[in-house]
């Protein structure tokens, strides 16, 4: 930074207004990220305030972090440096709800339960099931690329987003994509954008794929042995059914062979098509000797909440495992009877593993050993989220994939003064 945090406040104060940036010290250490104090923190009310954000840091040399919900800052490396957190909080509207289109625009800064409820008269959802939903945002939730367990039966982040609008490094706003869903004008720039962990641009506002809200749904549970419940999962992927999600995760279990290993089903849909699923579920089970029951309504919500926050442990290691769906049994089975023995997660149907370690040395030297096994699968792993101590002297999106220099050029096109949450991406980008 070229200039001192009075300066910068004052040029920061003339643009958004001097109640929107502020040096107060317990501001400032509640958005820290990993363990990096901000000198400023500053809240803009709309996308031209955020650009003007960008275009006076930009001149001061100032780096700048983006910050939603704050449910995702633990993510990739440790920053470079850190000056000022750019909140998203006052950009919170549902600018335009196409109902008819199932498409919804919306400003970066709206937290996707409050979009929940803002969809729920017309009917809609948008099917994103990220960690702690009461305080993700949808801009956080696109520039981290959140996939929740449904992420196989709705489609992905990069799936549902059409339309973006992003602040630049420059000051400048730029639109990718547009509002309806069949786009096909130019080159896709909303999946540049998205999972950038706002390194390329800040977003200011998402077009999205909605879906329609789903009449009733259903949680169904079972427990048995790792192989009991791989067979159970299997029949059911490969049965003439379609479950919206089907996840798997160790319950605390010492080893493959104890009967700790839980399967959750959830099925959404019409009321005849959800009960003709649960039959169908329950007799699949009953062929396996593998007992089958729906979770009550009340808990079911709590449950599958719970699954879905599976990631967000700030205390924890967190590794992501992507493999091929041949592969995930193996990957599963392998580093279940790994030691010390993690707690696992794994989404059968876009088969990602989530495995979580108690922060120590031991869980960290790992990771070597995971990347190989990934690797040896035709996958990939990272260390999704650690504390800060734990991510020192790791590269935590593990080795460079064959379009690094392509990413690197991208990063010194769009952010050549390296101001926009420098090195958090791949390879300290």
């Amino acid at each position: 930074m070229n200039v001192s945090r009075e300066q910068l406040t004052q040029r920061l104060a003339a643009e958004l207004g001097s109640a929107a940036v502020s040096s107060d010290s317990a501001s400032l250490t509640a958005h820290r990220i990993d363990g990096i104090t901000p000198r400023l923190f500053c809240e803009p009310d709309s996308a031209e305030q955020v650009s003007a954000v960008l275009r006076v840091c930009r001149e001061a040399k100032a780096v700048v972090a983006p910050w939603g919900g704050g449910t995702a800052t633990n993510l990739g490396n440790l920053p470079r440096a850190l000056d000022v957190i750019v909140s998203t909080a006052k950009l919170d509207k549902v600018v335009e709800h196409d109902a008819a289109n199932l498409t919804a625009t919306v400003q970066s800064g709206i937290r996707l339960a409050a979009l929940q409820k803002a969809l729920a008269p017309q009917r809609q959802l948008a099917p994103f099931d990220p960690p702690l939903p009461e305080r993700a945002t949808i801009g956080g939730i696109v520039a981290a690329n959140l996939n929740g367990p449904r992420r196989g039966y709705y489609g992905n982040v990069r799936d549902l987003v059409i339309g973006m609008k992003v602040a630049l490094a420059t000051g400048e706003v730029i639109k990718a994509g547009g509002k309806v869903v069949k786009n096909v004008a130019g080159y896709d720039m909303c999946k540049l954008f998205t999972g950038a962990l706002g390194t390329l641009g800040i977003i200011t506002e998402v077009t999205l794929r909605m879906a329609a809200l789903p009449d009733e749904s259903a949680v169904i549970s079972a427990c048995g042995t790792l192989p009991q419940a791989f067979q159970f999962a299997e029949a059911i992927i490969g049965a003439p059914l379609l479950p919206a999600a089907v996840s798997l995760n160790s319950n605390g279990v010492v080893s493959n062979s104890q009967e700790g290993w839980q399967l959750t089903i959830l099925c959404e849909g019409f009321a005849e098509t959800i009960a003709r699923q649960i039959r169908d579920i329950q007799t699949l089970a009953d062929s396996i000797g593998l007992p089958a029951r729906c979770v009550e309504p009340q808990a079911s919500a709590q449950q599958w909440q719970q699954l879905c926050n599976f990631p967000a442990r700030p205390s924890s290691v967190v590794y992501r495992v992507t493999v091929p769906r041949t592969e995930l049994r193996s990957v599963v089975a392998t580093t279940g009877n790994w030691n010390p023995t993690p707690a696992i997660l794994a989404d059968v149907a876009s088969a990602v593993v989530w495995i979580v370690y108690p922060a120590s040395e031991a869980a960290t030297q790992l990771f070597p050993k995971l990347i190989d096994l990934a690797k040896e699968r035709r996958g990939h792993a990272v260390m999704f989220a650690a504390p800060a101590e734990v991510k020192a002297g790791f590269d935590v999106w593990g080795p460079p994939p064959p379009s690094f220099a392509l990413m690197r050029k991208l990063k010194q096109q769009f952010d050549p003064q390296g101001i926009l949450n420098p090195g958090r991406f791949l390879q300290n980008l």
